[in-house]
């Protein structure tokens, strides 16, 4: 059977054209044994067409009987061991097994092979490592093409030890004779390949977009404008096949990766296969190991196009494809990095994020061999006196710390969150962010048993905190990955500096502000966020920001999401004994704190209203009482008080041949029962 992409692969083979002479220098390459030059960097804009000369490349390698292995960055983690990972994933090697040795071990079974790795410049920073650690242990029969945007490091031909064996080649624009051999390649009218030339200038991308349109249209639009790519992406659109095939393209340019999963969630189930590959046919969808995705320039002009002339399907394509990802953000960590992706938009966010650099450093738990990094970090991040105290926390029992780094042993960002359960009376005092946050905890009595109440209380990054950058991104993904994975989160506390700063940021994420917890220390104005993720898991949460994506920047986050209902034991009993007696009274159920309360929400049912839901629960826990024959008593009386009311309590301390103190006891202990119950279920 004839695999997809070997058909795909094929047929991008015959409509291949030009780069005669970087194709030369790879050929002699894979003549010779051992080459004499090993390593090929390739580099130029997006859309000139470097993967599809890697993919020239990988197809000359075969023809020599050497096998290649493809690795996009753009799959990696930013880190060394991501890359092991990787390249021991496509080797066969077990997830454990992905060390150094170990995949050069595997590799070296079968030495003659070539590594192609594409969109380099999202793991640029790991240069360094590649040319000095990963490549120089691997045979010497290996050969390896690079693939980026920007030119490399000057060291692949300035060092002495790489000099010889590395090359690196810049693509330009396309000649016209090579265009006219691929609009020839093609089948493109001949009477309408000088204008095509002309208007692509040999681009290879406006190229193919072009031919694209002539091939189904028969024709060229009259006007384009000098956004030829914009331009071209809208008006392929425009003229997909049917809606279906609109709406998976616009789902594949608002994604980070389309897969047919998601166009079954995000698109139509019973079409998913053959929009799926639909999509892989089209010339610039590019294909990786975790699905599909656009060429850059195609999926800024597509996503743009659909958010100035439909806010309204943009956005339920947003929420669709974000109701997709959740449903497997738990089992799945870099799910963070994909939902993040889609809030590139946000006018909330841009001006706190580097989207830009969104994954271009990575985050892991910090070790005890961090703190020299860290000593080095506070020098410049965090005035010389709270170095000791930042010391001593780091090394905490209660303190979960993580760390971001550009390349191994270089630390760029750390954040601290101590666990203020964790410590005694004398270490929340010690501090008097720790002593504001905890008497604001209790002062609000939500705090349960055996849950984190996490204070980010030290947020460190290179080049400060209100300037984003790629340290800053780690360091908040670092508390993102925390808020979506931590067990039994109860509230997470972000210190921050200049806190007014921060308030949009945090107004559109759902973090509530603490003013009581304003601080000024060592002359920096310290400030306060919280959001109670007990209240409003990560689900709801998530949900809420998908919705506010492309809503007005100052517009208030859900009111049931901000001031969650987190009632003290009194005002809780209360609430229950207003339900009990406002029980058939739906509009007065609406306003009671209950409905917003853990164990309503969790309860509910898909579709139920949150009214529903109380009432459910209200008549179950009552209910329950007739298990045990001695409390049968207490459900009667509170059957005929609340639930099918005899009229008023003197008619039902009658109709259950009561005396009426022995009823209003029996309707007191009821009521506290039920009370009880579902104190425990809010409590846990």
């Amino acid at each position: 059977m004839t695999r997809l992409i070997d058909r795909l692969r094929a047929r991008a083979a015959e409509r291949f054209v030009g780069r005669e002479s970087e194709l030369a220098l790879v050929r002699e390459s894979l003549a010779l044994d051992p080459p004499r030059v090993a390593v090929f960097f390739v580099h130029g804009p997006g859309g000139v067409g470097k993967t599809s000369l890697l993919e020239r490349v990988r197809a000359l390698a075969a023809s020599h009987g050497i096998d290649s292995l493809r690795l996009d960055a753009r799959d990696i983690e930013p880190a060394p061991h991501g890359v092991l990972s990787a390249l021991g994933a496509a080797l066969g090697l077990a997830a454990g097994d992905a060390t150094l040795a170990c995949v050069v071990e595997r590799w070296s079974q079968q030495p003659r092979r070539l590594l192609v790795i594409d969109t380099f410049e999202c793991i640029a920073h790991l240069d360094g490592w590649l040319r000095e650690t990963l490549l120089p242990e691997l045979p010497d029969t290996t050969r390896v093409v690079i693939a980026a945007r920007v030119p490399p490091d000057p060291a692949w031909t300035s060092d002495a030890l790489w000099r010889e064996g590395a090359r690196v080649i810049g693509l330009r624009n396309l000649a016209a004779s090579e265009c006219a051999r691929y609009l020839d390649a093609r089948a493109i009218p001949l009477e309408l390949h000088e204008r095509i030339v002309r208007t692509s200038h040999g681009h290879p991308l406006a190229l193919t977009l072009l031919a694209d349109i002539a091939a189904a249209r028969g024709e060229l639009p009259a006007q384009l404008g000098p956004d030829v790519v914009r331009r071209l992406a809208e008006r392929f659109t425009a003229h997909v096949p049917t809606e279906l095939h609109r709406r998976a393209l616009e789902v594949c340019a608002h994604a980070r990766i389309t897969t047919e999963p998601l166009l079954v969630d995000a698109v139509d189930c019973d079409h998913a296969r053959e929009l799926f590959d639909w999509l892989a046919s089209l010339s610039f969808i590019e294909h990786a190991p975790g699905g599909l995705f656009p060429h850059d320039l195609v999926r800024d002009a597509i996503d743009d196009e659909l958010h100035w002339r439909n806010r309204e399907r943009h956005r339920e394509v947003h929420v669709a494809v974000h109701q997709h990802l959740l449903k497997d953000v738990a089992r799945n960590a870099r799910r963070v990095f994909d939902i993040m992706f889609l809030n590139r938009h946000s006018p909330a966010l841009q001006p706190f994020v580097d989207f830009r650099a969104l994954g271009s450093v990575y985050f892991e738990p910090a070790g005890a061999d961090d703190l020299a990094a860290l000593r080095a970090l506070m020098s410049t991040e965090l005035p010389a006196s709270q170095h000791a105290t930042v010391e001593h926390w780091f090394a905490h029992r209660a303190t979960r710390t993580w760390v971001a780094r550009l390349a191994p042993g270089e630390l760029v960002a750390a954040t601290l969150s101590i666990d203020l359960a964790l410590l005694d009376d004398a270490e929340r005092a010690s501090d008097p962010v720790f002593a504001a946050v905890w008497r604001a905890f209790q002062d609000a009595g939500s705090m349960r048993p055996n849950d984190h109440q996490l204070l980010a209380r030290w947020n460190l990054a290179q080049g400060g905190q209100r300037r984003p950058s790629a340290a800053m991104n780690a360091l908040q993904m670092s508390q993102f990955h925390e808020w979506l994975t931590l067990p039994r989160l109860g509230a997470f506390v972000i210190c921050v500096e200049q806190p007014d700063h921060w308030r949009p940021m945090m107004s559109h994420i759902g973090f509530v502000r603490m003013p009581a917890c304003d601080r000024v220390v060592d002359a920096l104005p310290l400030g306060c966020y919280v959001h109670d993720w007990r209240a409003v898991p990560p689900g709801p949460w998530l949900g809420s920001m998908a919705a506010r994506t492309f809503a007005r920047p100052t517009a208030p986050f859900d009111a049931a999401i901000t001031a969650p209902q987190r009632l003290a034991r009194p005002d809780f009993e209360r609430a229950v004994r207003d339900a009990l007696r406002l029980y058939h009274d739906a509009t007065a159920l609406a306003a009671n704190p209950l409905v917003q309360c853990d164990s309503v929400r969790a309860a509910a049912s898909d579709g139920e209203a949150p009214v529903d839901t109380l009432r459910r629960l209200l008549l179950e826990q009552a209910q329950a009482l007739r298990a045990r024959p001695r409390d049968a008593k207490f459900w009667r009386a509170l059957e005929l008080t609340y639930f099918r009311p005899a009229g008023s309590q003197e008619l039902a301390a009658e109709r259950l041949a009561l005396p009426f103190g022995t009823y209003r006891y029996q309707l007191a202990t009821g009521i506290e029962r039920v009370v009880q119950t579902l104190w425990t279920q809010e409590t846990g």
